[in-house]
């Protein structure tokens, strides 16, 4: 006979916002179908924190281990000792306990016949809750027996939910820490969150929004920013220069997200669940899920509120992260092209120079300078210098060596330093340059100019001496021998 699931009243969809209502299972294993049935007399209208009770029924071990196998959230066992065996219930606890690993099931031993299973040994030998001969069990027993092995249950539920909620925000917040820029760390959010929550990531997002409009009744929806999105929102724009994507122009999303900072604290709706995440900075912020846990008991209020509490850690460190790269690249690099600035070129350049004279390797230093750049700036104004310069610029970076210092020296000049590069190879090298940028053609303001030909010329020192100072001296030298002798070409000493 198959185990079947006996319904007192009709139960809620198993979802994850369901189940937190739904009526609490209870197993009958017994050979009596007597026992199944006053058992349902007893139990049917009962109700316990407003949750009824839904009856399975097993009529042997073997079926009872089937039926807990597949079902996992079962309250209470009450469990006759002998079925098909004189010892088929106790065998079954073990089974219970150390084989599917559960201990959360209050297990009530029912026996008719105690000398088979003496309840001193019993309970020392077998991980039971409780032991009850039959004959003892009346209605009101049975009541106060269930309401007990329910009340441990919940218990310990709860605890175990709180354990491995901790486990899960260790796990993700010691990753989140070792996240550095903003992009990254909002996918690490949107991750972890999503695993935390025991769901797919599905409309999770990563929101910033501008502090000043908090309170404005109407704010613009430009000045949202996000960060990371996924699912049902992924593709929503990640914020001016960083990707493109269509706006984010959910009203009730937003306002939602804006509720969480005005109150600075989450919000669980039926819909949507918004961590606000304090950083103590200027910059409000907040991760959104597209999926409600509205009915989230206390237990998971709080976890969720010592997760955002992390999580707004790992953000402040990754903003002041942010900003300290934000500044180091200020003082290194050229904003223009994005090369090395002459700075960096020198900070860089010392250990370099000093590497090749004490493993007497060569090294090749080189300025280069944009023909007639005046005359661009002239005719067609400073935006097409620039264009001209960025340019250069990529191209410099994809013609050359990750070994090699590539940097903007001032102006339109820039220098390289080139390790390991004889005074031959670094003319082939530097040439090879010249000729790729002679055919390059450009574009100002829409119109294709093919007059005008942006060459460069090429200053190149290779003697390896004591001072960069003096090798990038000797190099402009050669470039200044270079346009003497007609511009566009390659001088080497």
């Amino acid at each position: 006979m198959n185990a079947t699931p006996l319904k007192l009243k009709p139960s809620a969809p198993r979802d994850r916002t369901a189940t937190l209502l739904r009526d609490w299972r209870v197993l009958v294993v017994d050979d009596d179908v007597e026992v199944h049935a006053v058992t349902r007399l007893i139990l049917g209208k009962m109700r316990y924190k407003g949750r009824g009770i839904e009856l399975l029924s097993a009529h042997s071990a073997a079926q009872a281990r089937s039926l807990l196998e597949k079902e996992r959230d079962i309250a209470v066992v009450l469990l006759d000792v002998v079925m098909e065996t004189d010892d088929a219930g106790l065998r079954l606890v073990s089974v219970i306990r150390k084989e599917l690993g559960n201990i959360a099931t209050r297990i009530i031993l029912r026996t008719g016949q105690p000398g088979q299973a003496p309840e001193e040994r019993v309970i020392i030998d077998y991980d039971i809750n409780d032991y009850k001969a039959k004959s003892e069990l009346t209605a009101q027993k049975l009541f106060t027996t269930v309401v007990a092995a329910l009340r441990s249950y919940e218990t310990i539920v709860a605890l175990d939910k709180t354990y491995k909620g901790l486990e899960k925000i260790l796990d993700s917040t010691s990753t989140l820490f070792n996240v550095h820029t903003l992009q990254q760390f909002a996918a690490g959010v949107l991750t972890q969150l999503s695993a935390f929550l025991g769901c797919q990531p599905n409309g999770i997002i990563c929101v910033q929004y501008d502090p000043d409009t908090l309170h404005d009744s109407h704010p613009p929806s430009e000045n949202v920013r996000i960060l990371g999105s996924t699912g049902k929102c992924y593709g929503c724009n990640m914020g001016e220069g960083e990707g493109e994507g269509a706006p984010c122009s959910n009203p009730e999303m937003l306002e939602v997200v804006r509720q969480a900072l005005r109150q600075q604290k989450n919000q669980l709706t039926d819909e949507y669940t918004v961590l606000y995440l304090d950083t103590g900075d200027t910059q409000a912020t907040a991760a959104l899920l597209h999926g409600g846990l509205g009915e989230a008991d206390e237990n998971d209020r709080k976890l969720l509120e010592l997760f955002s509490a992390k999580i707004s850690i790992a953000l402040a460190n990754a903003l002041t992260y942010q900003k300290m790269i934000s500044a180091e690249q200020a003082a290194t690099t050229d904003f223009l092209t994005g090369l090395n600035n002459r700075r960096q070129l020198l900070r860089l350049g010392l250990p370099m120079l000093a590497g090749a004279r004490r493993n007497a390797t060569p090294l090749a230093v080189a300025i280069l300078d944009i023909d007639h750049f005046k005359r661009i700036n002239d005719t067609w104004g400073h935006d097409a210098g620039d264009e001209v310069l960025a340019r250069i610029g990529q191209l410099l970076t994809a013609s050359f060596r990750s070994s090699d210092i590539v940097a903007r020296f001032g102006g339109e000049e820039f220098c390289i330093l080139a390790p390991g590069l004889s005074a031959q190879e670094a003319f082939s090298l530097f040439d090879a340059f010249r000729l790729r940028l002679a055919k390059e053609r450009f574009a100002f303001d829409g119109e294709q100019v093919d007059s005008i030909s942006i060459t460069i010329s090429i200053g190149i020192s290779t003697e390896v001496v004591d001072s960069l100072d003096t090798m990038i001296a000797a190099a402009d030298t050669q470039l200044y021998r270079a346009k003497e002798r007609g511009r566009n070409r390659v001088e080497v000493v």
